[in-house]
């Protein structure tokens, strides 16, 4: 049985971030591919469609809620002329670095019930942020309005979504771990070196190579590589940076050594990557 004080430390970490929603209409029938660093919670009301995961399939039916992990590739085949889907994007992390769905395991497409519920928060949601508040009260006011609808939100996805056995008992790994990873978050942008992260572990580089690996089954350096990654295609979905920009961000000197490091990791190159992004 897990700790109920553990719990409560699990709790205490979660954070999340609204960062954008809006209502798309597609009126061309095709089919559309998806890869986003971030959560996407959607209903649909005009369809159906098909949704294609790896070799999995589904069809949407309208009123249907859609709920994608982040990094997922996804793609959707219009079977009408148009679809309309509501949608938010979001940032749901535990203890700083892990995404919410490393320790839970979500349905891609809810029920209608739980779909209308979705659709009724992003709708609210949507508004919030997009009315101009009259003062600095309001403001926060209106803030407040958006936090309660965003935890309204996550016990929907959390009241349909099943524990993954073992994953959070292997929290403690990641708190042991978390002088690392808060270091690696920081320096992103400078040379890092397996060294200084076995330093702040009180280890040599070989046995804490050997831990870090046993503990996440990637080496250090993967590590380090993914958090590249990762920090790469937030920044080119969130921003309009440069790639030269983005390259200094990530601890690249110029912007063609970050293209080619973007390439090998991920399969094409960040201008492909932001295009398909900006269809949304």
């Amino acid at each position: 049985m897990t700790d109920p004080r553990f719990l409560v430390t699990v709790l205490n970490s979660l954070d999340f971030t609204y960062l954008k929603g809006n209502t798309t209409r597609f009126e061309v029938k095709r089919s559309h591919s998806f890869d986003q660093p971030f959560t996407l919670i959607s209903q649909i009301t005009d369809g159906p469609l098909l949704l294609h995961l790896g070799n999995a399939s589904y069809k949407v039916e309208p009123g249907q809620g859609l709920i994608i992990p982040p990094n997922i590739k996804y793609k959707i085949d219009m079977l009408e002329p148009q679809y309309v889907t509501h949608w938010l994007n979001l940032d749901i992390t535990l203890f700083d670095h892990f995404q919410l769905f490393d320790f839970i395991e979500a349905p891609y497409v809810t029920s209608p019930d739980v779909g209308n519920k979705i659709g009724r928060l992003q709708s609210e949601i949507t508004a919030l942020m997009n009315a101009e508040p009259i003062d600095a009260s309001t403001s926060l006011y209106q803030m407040a309005q958006v936090k309660q609808r965003m935890f309204s939100l996550l016990g929907i996805v959390l009241s349909v979504s099943r524990y993954k056995i073992g994953s959070f008992e292997d929290t403690r790994k990641f708190q042991r771990f978390q002088p690392v990873f808060d270091y690696v978050e920081q320096h992103l942008a400078e040379k890092i070196k397996v060294t200084q992260l076995a330093e702040l572990m009180y280890l040599s580089t070989s046995h804490f190579h050997k831990e870090f690996k046993q503990a996440f089954q990637v080496s250090p350096l993967q590590y380090i590589q993914t958090q590249r990654l990762k920090k790469s295609q937030y920044l080119l979905a969130t921003t309009d940076l440069t790639m030269g920009e983005i390259a200094n961000r990530i601890g690249y000197d110029h912007a063609y050594p970050f293209i080619r490091f973007f390439k090998s990791m991920y399969g094409s190159s960040p201008g492909k990557y932001k295009k398909a992004l900006h269809r949304l």
